[in-house]
Formats: C-alpha cells, structure tokens, sequence
C-alpha cells in the first residue's frame, strides 16, 4: 500500500518535472490527474469507515461450558457513497470466538448481517467486543481503521451433569 502510494508520488514528482523542464502541459495534466486520483482515493478511503451503524446482539448473557454460544452482527451503511469492502475484526476475549468478518460490497443506505456460533469451551467472565472496522478505497492507496469501543460481557457457567439415580436421605 505505501509502495504504490511512493508510485503515485514518484509520477506525480516526473511529471512536474518533465512538464516543466519541457514545456508540454502532457505532463502536467498528468500530474494533475493523478494528484486528484489520491486526494479522491483519500477522501474515499475516509468515508468508508465512517457513515456506519453496527450493531451486535446475543441471545443471552450466560452460557454453559459445552453448549453454544449464537450472536447475530448487523452493519448499515447510512451514507450515499458504496462501502466496496468493509473488513470487521472482532477482539473478543471469548476462546474459539471468531465474529471477525469480512462484508461484501455495501451499496448506500443497505444492511448486512451475519450469526456466529461459538461452542464454549471455559468458563470465566469474558468480554465481547470491541471491534474494529478496516476499509480503503478501489486503488489500494489507502486505509482507514475505525475502532469501535462497544464491549458487553458473558459469563460462561460450568457444566451440569445429569444424576440418574440420587438416592433420597433417609429421616
């Protein structure tokens, strides 16, 4: 991503050069052009990450050491401007939990969801959340993270076992 952002640079630097050393506005035009395209890229890049509403939501707060663990994520881009790739990394301290996820193109004011399932596996006080949002724009020249400090906590119970045969006290 730098090394093209150095490309850009490096043509735009020739291009001055060469349009003013020779005199052909070519050059300058191009410069120009590709000054525009990164203050584009930037401005695009920018408003990826923001104009955003993401939300998360689970069933319940408690869950027990062997069963599952469902939560349903849900992003809405609130602006004009299309999300060509929204990259959602989640930083949860829930063991085996993987909520991260990548969303396709989100064209203006759309929705997109997704559910997780995670078996747990330890029981403890955990944290859900935060997150953070990656984008860039179509060239590659930049990119945006967003954190979202969001966090709500689960409490992963220990397992019960099933007693078939308890024998009553006597008396």
């Amino acid at each position: 991503m730098a090394n093209r952002r150095n490309a850009f640079y490096s043509l735009i630097i020739f291009g001055l050069a060469l349009g003013t050393i020779s005199g052909r506005t070519f050059f300058l035009h191009l410069a120009y052009a590709l000054i525009a395209l990164l203050i584009g890229a930037f401005v695009w890049s920018w408003s990826a990450v923001n104009w955003l509403q993401i939300g998360r939501s689970t069933q319940a707060r408690r869950a027990q050491v062997g069963r599952s663990l469902e939560e349903a994520f849900r992003i809405r881009n609130t602006g004009l401007l299309p999300k060509l790739w929204l990259e959602i990394r989640d930083h949860s301290t829930l063991p085996n939990h993987n909520a991260s996820h990548v969303v396709p193109a989100l064209m203006g004011r759309r929705k997109y969801g997704w559910q997780t399932s995670t078996i747990c596996t330890r029981r403890g006080q955990f944290t859900l959340g935060p997150m953070t949002v990656i984008s860039g724009d179509p060239f590659g020249l930049f990119q945006f993270p967003r954190k979202i400090p969001a966090v709500s906590s689960i409490i992963v119970y220990p397992p019960t076992v099933t007693i078939h045969r308890f024998a009553t006290p006597v008396g």
